[in-house]
């Protein structure tokens, strides 16, 4: 690719930030202040402190996905397609099942059972 033109393929930066990402610091810091000003039951210091760790929050976010590769609209995008693929439920109440079905009574097949393992004779298994 000609190098004159490879700003033409990139996104809008400003200081190495696109603007969805300058809209998030924007945001982080419209929350830490209406926080701060006017939602906060506690007393100054403790407003202080937690209107910056809130505001903190989308700020963070930005600069994570900055630095690295992480796209959140593309993570949406697939798991909402993954939701909505074809045969990922199947539609109807499914397969009917047979289920168990017992043939004989639960104590003559436990006794048989017991009889058949004290007919065992270990010497015969073993060869001795």
């Amino acid at each position: 690719m000609n190098s004159a033109y490879k700003h033409l393929d990139s996104k809008l930066h400003i200081g190495d930030l696109t603007i969805g990402q300058w809209c998030g610091i924007f945001a982080g810091a419209i929350t830490a202040l209406v926080y701060g000003m006017y939602l906060s039951p506690f007393g100054h210091m403790l407003t202080l402190v937690s209107a910056i760790y809130l505001g903190g929050i989308p700020i963070a976010a930005v600069f994570l996905a900055s630095l690295s590769e992480f796209d959140f609209w593309l993570l949406l995008r697939s798991a909402a397609r993954w939701r909505r693929r074809d045969a990922r439920f199947v539609p109807g109440p499914g397969a009917e099942s047979a289920g168990y079905r017992l043939t004989e009574a639960p104590d003559d097949a436990r006794r048989a059972e017991r009889d058949r393992v004290a007919e065992l004779d270990p010497t015969t298994l073993w060869g001795n």
